[in-house]
């Protein structure tokens, strides 16, 4: 019976590895005992001890010498890096930047800081004749830009100072020129979980955006949902902005980062 012990050793990894889901699960909770461990995954502690020899040889598993409690070892920490250093952000958005200009038939956009400006770094054109004049590579301020103020929203006070002491000009008259009337607009992005360009930054454009964040929680970059103001008109703002924080939280969840709730409150102001 050649087969029964490539079968067999399947069915050992399987359960190997169900293991180590149990051990996730009960991560916050300081790990779990052998018999939780056993009794989560439905196998004899037996099975338990004899699965979970490899897994605590390769780091995988360790096993609090006091409490004797099972934990996640340090080798899935050095794996989870591994991974995350290889993760292109352009190709890791890419399909959801596709699927989000399809959804709202507007031109989106992905950018990542740079000191006190928002970079493009990716474009989805809006299927319209009309093409909007953002390009790869350009810069936009961060103060007058749904992606620069949902980038704000996450960041430390340190960039919020940056920006206001680098000079708040006026693009048209809607941009925020004081500190204050700034620091109102990120606060209302932070309420609402995405920001807004209500024609702040180029006449008869708004947009919205929401903010990625990286394994750590920390901002990383932005999703922007742009068009003219004939087509994003301030009524679609909320709308727009959800699916913007949508495709912000997935790209977010594919770079490791902790699940965020969305936002209770809804405010429609634009």
């Amino acid at each position: 019976m050649p087969s029964a012990a490539p079968r067999n050793s399947s069915s050992s990894l399987r359960r190997a590895l169900d293991l180590i889901g149990v051990v996730a699960a009960h991560h916050g909770e300081g790990g779990c005992t052998l018999s939780q461990l056993a009794a989560d995954a439905g196998i004899s502690k037996s099975t338990v001890l004899r699965l979970r020899a490899p897994l605590l040889e390769y780091g995988y598993v360790e096993v609090e010498p006091v409490s004797g409690r099972h934990r996640l070892g340090a080798a899935l920490a050095r794996l989870g890096s591994t991974y995350l250093d290889g993760l292109d952000l352009r190709v890791t958005a890419a399909d959801l930047l596709r699927g989000l200009a399809r959804e709202t038939a507007e031109t989106v956009h992905l950018l990542v800081p740079e000191g006190v400006s928002m970079v493009y770094v990716d474009k989805v054109e809006a299927p319209r004749p009309v093409r909007m004049a953002s390009r790869v590579g350009a810069r936009q301020p961060m103060y007058s830009t749904a992606s620069g103020l949902a980038y704000l929203a996450s960041a430390g006070e340190d960039v919020f100072e940056a920006v206001v002491a680098a000079g708040l000009t006026p693009r048209t008259p809607q941009t925020p020129t004081t500190a204050a009337a700034l620091r109102a607009a990120v606060q209302l992005a932070r309420r609402r979980g995405f920001g807004v360009d209500d024609v702040a930054n180029e006449a008869h454009i708004r947009g919205v955006a929401a903010v990625v964040v990286d394994a750590t929680g920390g901002p990383v970059a932005a999703i922007s949902v742009v068009g003219p103001d004939y087509s994003l008109t301030a009524d679609r703002v909320d709308v727009l902005g959800r699916r913007a924080m949508a495709a912000a939280h997935a790209v977010s969840a594919r770079l490791g980062a902790p699940v965020r709730p969305a936002p209770d409150r809804e405010d429609r102001t634009p």
